[in-house]
């Protein structure tokens, strides 16, 4: 990666804090509760009862009907996402560049919800009568699809789907595509829903955190232990070659300087228990980038509130930091929005915003995450901080791993 110098120049952010970058942004600054009790869907015979649902989203804000109205849920967050992902780069579509933009996005399971009604009317019906507009949706790239539709690019166009590590395996494709020339820019995104099919199948899979609440879940009183909330969410960056002959100047959110994905034996429906597969990736991606561990300003964990994953986590950190990792700012973005395939997306996303902004989000200081009930002070209060380097690490059940390094645009210091 150190051969090409890349940008990212737009950023676009629908999940349950808000919809749209800025909305996101100041909810999370203000530790808001994402996660709450569903109204999507009856929970009522489930162990849990949480989730991180998008509300007030509207398609209509974005595209017109006429599009819209063909698309699952999901695609639908997809492109609303990349529409605010390239007004805020800036980047123009012509009929000179189009064939060298390319659409590459993460997602764990598509649109679930879309695949369950397609096949019960299968089922119901019998294959003369299943309901034919369903079923374009039942395959995990159409989001991409039609993003690419929507903004008529025709470079490449390819979906990663990786259980939690989803999104960071899409930008690692997308990153390679422009370090091999194949591509002058990149849209490339993440999205996930949490459907009604979805939220019974991980409980069927004893997965979910078997919580169940009345009010809003504060982040501060987020329990570690068996099990996630899931959330769902759609993350869309622009990624451009920083070619210094061309005409087109844009400040950017900063540069990914490494991104390093690692795995290791891990049983069935597990995380790595002891987190050096994880440690190795924060290690190589430190040496890729030419910097020390001591030279990272702010940390986006992967912490879910799985008690197994966050304790690997923890000496993970530990391997690569030794004890200092404890003074670094920590933010979980998870602990916001819930859990959902191209999460780690987001935490990039994150990331950005603070390096850019200067502002450190609610974070965790001078301890790991307890998982104490009734421990009010976890989070520390957002803070001013000049920044100039972040990581943003991950792991998924089976023992895959993941680190991203990203510098912020020194421009804007």
């Amino acid at each position: 990666m150190a051969t090409i110098s890349l940008k990212i120049t737009g950023l676009g952010i629908l999940n349950a804090l808000g919809v749209g970058r800025s909305n996101y942004w100041q909810q999370l600054l203000n530790s808001a509760a994402g996660i709450a009790p569903i109204e999507g869907f009856d929970t009522a015979v489930y162990s849990g009862n949480l989730g991180a649902e998008i509300r007030n989203f509207d398609a209509r804000a974005f595209m017109p009907p006429r599009f819209y109205r063909r698309l699952s849920r999901q695609s639908r967050l997809a492109v609303a996402a990349s529409i605010e992902a390239i007004k805020d780069s800036g980047l123009e579509i012509s009929e000179d560049n189009r064939q060298r933009i390319g659409t590459v996005f993460g997602t764990a399971f598509g649109s679930t919800e879309q695949t369950n009604a397609f096949y019960v009317s299968l089922l119901d019906e019998g294959p003369q009568a299943a309901e034919p507009f369903l079923f374009p949706d039942t395959v995990p790239n159409a989001p991409a699809s039609h993003v690419a539709m929507y903004h008529r690019l025709q470079g490449p166009n390819s979906t990663f789907c990786q259980n939690h590590l989803s999104g960071e395996c899409a930008l690692a494709y997308a990153l390679s595509l422009l370090e091999q020339e194949r591509a002058d820019a990149v849209v490339v995104g993440g999205v996930d829903e949490l459907s009604s099919i979805m939220f019974h199948s991980l409980d069927a899979v004893r997965a979910l955190k078997p919580l169940r609440r009345e009010e809003p879940l504060r982040p501060d009183r987020f329990l570690s232990g068996k099990g996630f909330i899931p959330g769902e969410g759609a993350t869309c960056m622009v990624l451009e070659r920083a070619d210094p002959a061309s005409k087109r100047q844009k400040d950017s959110y900063g540069t990914p300087l490494s991104l390093q994905l690692a795995g290791a034996a891990a049983p069935l429906g597990h995380y790595e228990a002891n987190g050096k597969a994880l440690a190795e990736a924060m290690r190589t991606a430190l040496e890729e980038a030419d910097l020390q561990a001591g030279d990272i300003d702010i940390i986006a964990l992967g912490a879910n509130g799985v008690a197994e994953f966050e304790n690997a986590e923890a000496k993970a950190l530990a391997h690569v930091f030794g004890s200092k990792y404890r003074q670094i700012p920590r933010i979980a973005p998870r602990y916001f929005v819930g859990e959902f395939g191209s999460a780690g997306l987001l935490a990039a996303a994150t990331i950005l915003l603070s390096l850019r902004e200067g502002m450190i989000p609610p974070s965790i200081r001078g301890h790991d995450l307890t998982g104490i009930q009734g421990d009010s002070h976890r989070f520390a209060p957002p803070e001013k901080e000049t920044m100039v380097t972040g990581m943003a690490i991950g792991s998924t059940f089976g023992g895959g791993s993941a680190c991203l390094i990203l510098a912020g645009d020194l421009s804007t210091y």
